[in-house]
């Protein structure tokens, strides 16, 4: 019998091509949104370095790049997409989440848990984030490590969006001290964008790779 997690992450995947499939009247263009993340291009073809790539373009197409003020999730109406309610429930949680850069806290194996603190904004609460390979592996391995990504609250279960950036804790102070540098003249309703693009190619510079574990 599934979890409540895993019931959970089989809408999301359920309701990803439905999204794209009711938005594709829209001018969410594959190309400008890769070159709006800085993904290579040959021509019209994007050119993807494996799954971590695949995963950081689809986020960053479903909740950064924006027609005419609105992002891909928000122009989407769950009824004309034909979602059934958890993936209606996904869509509302994909629109009502945020990136932030997180410090791991301490790893909770036997209830899958991760306790994250986040990095940007100290004075909020810590974080328990659910995700079943990433608890292992961080349980195992002892990893300390700083994690760039997008969290999703859905029937009081919170994970992400399916994508992380991970970094060697000790590149925190450098990572959090250009971060600010980099974000100083960024307006506002620029900056959720600008902060996936700092990180993204962070994650290039010196990012952990990022493991994929099918808990469907």
């Amino acid at each position: 019998m599934r979890t409540l997690y895993q019931e959970i992450r089989a809408a999301g995947k359920a309701m990803y091509p439905k999204v794209l499939a009711a938005s594709r009247h829209l001018d969410f263009d594959p190309l400008r949104i890769a070159k709006k993340l800085t993904l290579p291009t040959s021509g019209r073809t994007l050119l993807f370095d494996g799954k971590a790539d695949l995963a950081t373009f689809a986020d960053f197409q479903l909740h950064e790049y924006r027609v005419n003020g609105k992002s891909l999730v928000e122009s989407v109406d769950p009824v004309a997409a034909g979602l059934l309610p958890l993936e209606a429930e996904a869509l509302a949680a994909h629109c009502s989440s945020r990136t932030s850069y997180f410090e791991m806290v301490e790893v909770l194996p036997r209830e899958r848990q991760v306790c994250l603190r986040d990095l940007l904004n100290p004075a909020g609460p810590e974080v328990l984030l659910t995700d079943y390979g990433f608890s292992s592996t961080a349980g195992q391995c002892g990893m300390r490590l700083t994690l760039f990504c997008r969290l999703l609250e859905i029937r009081g279960v919170t994970m992400t969006s399916g994508f992380n950036f991970g970094f060697p804790f000790e590149r925190s102070p450098g990572i959090l001290e250009a971060y600010r540098q980099k974000m100083k003249r960024v307006p506002p309703d620029e900056l959720p964008l600008a902060r996936f693009v700092f990180f993204f190619n962070k994650n290039l510079q010196f990012g952990e790779e990022q493991g994929f574990q099918d808990v469907v």
